[in-house]
């Protein structure tokens, strides 16, 4: 599939339309603070600076605006599919968020009657504008956090298969019920072990691509790629992609030989069947034990 496809594909899922156009009012709140504390410095002589905050302000009220929107269809998307405890930060989440196009259209208000000429008038309207720009990157922060929470605690407006891992991660099948799990303990772990773990783990300052392969967690959240596995669907995971060496740009293990065809039929295989995880604790040895 090709990045415009894809692209058309992400944007057509409400969840994920979201997620692409709510990182705008998230960068603009912080971006536009400097703004509006020069404008409010230099007084008289910054008309050019506070009409370039205000232009800052413009743009983060019509991202707020597109992200309320964006919200609200994927809050219709995935309500029905959330615990109740998710579905409670969902509703914090979606309170902050409406308030931030209201926050957002204040300080640029405030911006907007800091353009007089008249210092009575432009003085405190500017301060207040610079107080106004601290309280709303403080707010769409909250919101973020909120957001953040839904995706990585509860797995909100991700697929079925990936929501249901987070919710059982930290409840591994024992071995003697699934025999998936031995399948992991015994085929699995080592390929990761031996040709994964040394560039992808926690230990290393700046893990290659952004990516932890010692959990599950790690794999299904991925790195500047996106994420490394969607379990059940082996030629949907991008770990196999790089594994397969069909994408120049992206083959795994870096600097190194091709993995086995043998090897990557057990990986195909794993995600095939659910990408079933035991945990074990990561070492630097090639034979990490379980815990």
């Amino acid at each position: 599939m090709n990045p415009l496809s894809q692209f058309i594909d992400a944007w057509n899922d409400p969840a994920m339309r979201h997620a692409m156009v709510n990182h705008f009012p998230i960068v603009l709140s912080v971006i536009g603070i400097p703004f509006a504390l020069l404008a409010a410095l230099i007084g008289k002589r910054a008309k050019a600076m506070r009409w370039t905050a205000l232009a800052f302000y413009v743009a983060l009220m019509a991202s707020a605006f597109v992200t309320k929107n964006s919200g609200d269809d994927a809050h219709e998307a995935i309500r029905g599919s959330l615990s109740d405890e998710a579905h409670e930060v969902l509703e914090e989440h979606e309170e902050l968020g409406d308030k931030v196009w209201w926050f957002a259209s204040a300080v640029t208000l405030l911006l907007g009657v800091s353009l007089a000429r008249n210092p009575k008038v432009r003085v405190p309207s500017a301060w207040v504008a610079v107080a106004g720009s601290l309280f709303l990157a403080g707010w769409v922060a909250n919101a973020a956090d909120h957001g953040g929470r839904l995706v990585y605690e509860y797995g909100a407006g991700t697929p079925d298969e990936i929501a249901e891992l987070f919710a059982s991660a930290d409840s591994p099948v024992e071995a003697t019920e699934d025999a998936r799990v031995a399948f992991f303990r015994n085929e699995v772990r080592p390929i990761l072990t031996t040709h994964c773990l040394r560039c992808h783990n926690p230990t290393r300052a700046k893990r290659s691509g952004g990516l932890d392969q010692s959990t599950i967690a790690g794999l299904l959240q991925g790195g500047l790629s996106g994420p490394a596995l969607v379990p059940g669907w082996p030629d949907k995971s991008l770990l196999i992609l790089a594994v397969r060496h069909e994408d120049p740009d992206l083959q795994m293990p870096a600097g190194k030989d091709k993995l086995t065809d043998d090897l990557i039929a057990v990986l195909e295989r794993w995600i095939a069947d659910g990408a079933v995880w035991e945990p074990f604790e990561f070492a630097r040895s090639r034979n990490p034990v379980p815990e």
